[in-house]
């Protein structure tokens, strides 16, 4: 399933939340205007992603799960998590649920979150810790995987 990368997980996801919203409108959790507070997270998330994608373009580092690293990034958002992206991705689908406001939309987050922990996240820091080692180890012993 490597063709399930996590933007592909996102957009689906998102999809799928915005249809069971519509389809499936199960108790309201957040009324207006609070939902709006869902767009203020969903623009955090999507510019923590963006930043990091053009970072790992800039110092020409593979970006995508399922390959290998060419270059360790632990400074700037990986001084604070390991994950940025999956941060900004799962902070950007906790943000469509508060903008949707219905109870039925939060398994979005959820599937993500236990996604990018269990699969995504272990593969990587498996893929980093062969190819980068010690440095890799040590800065994993420092900042947490999520914050």
């Amino acid at each position: 399933m490597r063709w399930l990368i996590p933007p592909r997980l996102l957009i689906g996801l998102g999809a799928l939340m915005i249809a069971a919203n519509w389809l499936f409108p199960i108790r309201h959790l957040i009324g207006p205007p609070w939902t709006l507070g869902g767009i203020a997270l969903m623009a955090l998330g999507f510019a923590m992603a963006l930043a990091i994608a053009r970072r790992f373009k800039r110092v020409d580092t593979e970006i995508n799960t399922f390959k290998t690293p060419r270059k360790l990034q632990t400074d700037g958002l990986f001084a604070l998590t390991r994950n940025p992206i999956y941060l900004g991705m799962l902070l950007f689908l906790s943000g469509l649920a508060v903008l949707l406001g219905s109870a039925v939309v939060w398994f979005g987050p959820l599937i993500f979150f236990l996604a990018a922990n269990f699969w995504y996240i272990p593969h990587e820091e498996e893929k980093a810790a062969e190819h980068f080692g010690g440095p890799y180890l040590d800065y994993k012993k420092k900042v947490r995987r999520w914050l």
